[in-house]
């Protein structure tokens, strides 16, 4: 396993080195070299180099970059499955469904439209007096791109950012989470072997110092970060500096509500994978989980039920459905959370404890009853294994207390009725709202992903995604031959009668007031000004009739 740097498509190897962890076994994948202030500085400078070739590289040989990459992740999608298994803990057909197969359809969506999602879109005109004139709105890409991905997908998220900062014509550095450096090397790895231009994406291993110093060094023109809302909070201070392009994706307290007229048994198997699929190590996780009081004792028990078959064990042996949490710290937060819930009166029916016969960071998937919001399990991410149920009386219940959170990043609403879901999704503050699935729209590349309040600022994937990281230009093009603008200098009496009838003609009350005014012009006054530059005005008052 390859551990070195990728700088210009270079490997490089440094004395330092930091072992990364399989958090199942608790013994070490491997060795990766660490990047000193001066090779990250290095990487920034081959990401700027790169940069200008690669945004004008025609788009039909980026489509072949993007197309040999996906062929290459194809061939060695079961290496790459296997990898993120030992170095994060999802189980084997996890990592292969949601990371691996989620980032060759991204990639076959980006492929296949590299040149199209970024086409000039025209813009048309309000003002009369500029309706010859033809504009546009353009997407240029803004420079070389910083992306600092996290642990909980170590491959899924980066591959995305990575994906969207090319497609948007920009280059990359990559700095991965300390706790998953060789799932980042083998996404360079993949590039490479697809043929992307050296400098086009460098992926460096550094510790905090070294990647605040490439956040605020001038060249980085965008930084994308997906963690903490304290990391990101850091970011943003840090960008700042420089007013730095950012996109900050901080977490979430994702809520699920499910209906009196839900179809449970779809609502209980949906509410146990989301809270419990990753170690339930997922912004998008369901984390919180209100029902209707009239279903609440039905829909929880079958909760329990399922939540009682979830095999726990060695991610990588055959039938397990849920691993190890990724890291010791993010096991005591999970306790933590579980043990603040009891203190305040829950009742913890399945689970809540550390799995002790097994070596690594193992804990039970937990489903807590009699909950409330001043416990930590419904206000603070646990980013774990818990499924914590709360019924509800009325429908403005519900909502409000879905939107009683710092977070808004995803919520589902779980009904039959059409119009309940409508109701429901127009009122939760939350960036995407699903109904009868959750945390789908992660893995769709046309969707967006992001959401408001801490969750963050700005969007990922698909269009929207894009225009986040590039400049809108606005062109305008005006041919028509004629020597001034009417509005220009000199300035004279004519211009000033012509506004102000004008501006009657347009905006004046009563149909009958603007008519009367429209007439003027066209006539008596027409006729008086005929040789003043003003009368550019009185051409255009036709389209008075079509506002």
């Amino acid at each position: 396993m390859d551990g070195r740097l990728i700088i210009r498509n270079e490997r490089l190897e440094t004395a330092e080195k930091l072992v990364s962890e399989n958090p199942a076994t608790l013994e070490p994948v491997g060795e990766a070299s660490l990047a000193s202030r001066a090779l990250c500085e290095e990487a920034v400078r081959a990401a700027k180099e790169a940069y200008p070739a690669w945004r004008e590289m025609p788009a039909a040989d980026k489509r072949r970059i993007f197309r040999r990459a996906e062929a290459v992740l194809e061939r060695r999608s079961g290496e790459a499955a296997k990898l993120i298994t030992r170095e994060k803990g999802s189980p084997y057909a996890e990592s292969l469904a949601v990371e691996v197969y989620s980032a060759l359809e991204s990639l076959n969506y980006y492929a296949g439209n590299q040149g199209r999602l970024l086409q000039p879109m025209a813009a048309k005109h309000h003002v009369p007096l500029f309706h010859h004139k033809k504009s546009a709105f353009h997407f240029h890409p803004l420079g070389p791109t910083l992306i600092i991905s996290p642990w909980n997908f170590p491959f899924l998220i980066p591959f995305c950012d990575v994906l969207s900062a090319l497609t948007a014509g920009n280059t990359v550095v990559l700095r991965p989470s300390t706790t998953t450096p060789f799932v980042a090397l083998l996404l360079g790895e993949i590039f490479i072997e697809a043929g992307l231009p050296p400098g086009v994406l460098n992926v460096v291993v550094c510790r905090v110092p070294q990647a605040e110093a490439m956040i605020v060094h001038p060249d980085i023109q965008t930084v994308m970060f997906t963690g903490s809302v304290g990391v990101g909070k850091r970011i943003m201070e840090l960008a700042s500096r420089n007013l730095t392009n950012l996109s900050l994706e901080l977490g979430g307290k994702d809520p699920m509500i499910v209906l009196e007229d839900a179809d449970l048994e779809r609502a209980a198997r949906g509410a146990v994978w989301t809270s419990f699929m990753n170690c339930g190590q997922s912004c998008g996780s369901v984390e919180r989980v209100y029902v209707a009081r009239e279903v609440a004792g039905k829909f929880t028990a079958r909760v329990i039920d399922l939540a009682r078959q979830v095999k726990v064990g060695d991610p990588l042996e055959p039938g397990v459905d849920m691993g190890p949490m990724a890291s010791a710290a993010q096991l005591k937060i999970v306790e933590e959370h579980i043990a603040d819930a009891r203190a305040k009166g829950a009742a913890v029916p399945v689970g809540g404890s550390r799995i002790a016969s097994l070596p690594g960071y193992f804990v039970e998937p937990t489903v807590l009853t009699g909950v409330d919001h001043t416990m930590k399990i419904m206000s603070q991410e646990t980013f774990g294994p818990t499924l914590p149920i709360m019924a509800f009386d009325r429908q403005e219940e519900a909502v409000a207390l879905a939107n009683d959170s710092l977070y808004g990043l995803t919520a589902s609403v779980w009904t039959r009725s059409r119009k309940l879901a409508e109701w429901f999704a127009e009122r939760l503050d939350a960036g995407s709202v699903t109904v009868n699935d959750h945390m789908y729209s992660f893995v769709e590349p046309r969707a967006i992903w992001g959401g408001i309040k801490q969750t963050g600022m700005g969007r990922s994937h698909g269009p929207f995604g894009l225009h986040e990281l590039v400049n809108i230009k606005y062109v305008s093009l005006d041919f028509l031959k004629k020597k001034s603008q009417a509005w220009w200098f000199p300035y004279d009496r004519g211009l000033e009668h012509i506004l102000e009838k004008t501006i009657t003609a347009y905006h004046g009350e009563g149909f009958g007031r603007r008519l009367g005014a429209a007439l003027a012009l066209r006539s008596g006054l027409g006729r008086i000004l005929r040789t003043s530059p003003a009368m550019n005005y009185v051409k255009s008052l036709p389209r008075i009739f079509k506002r």
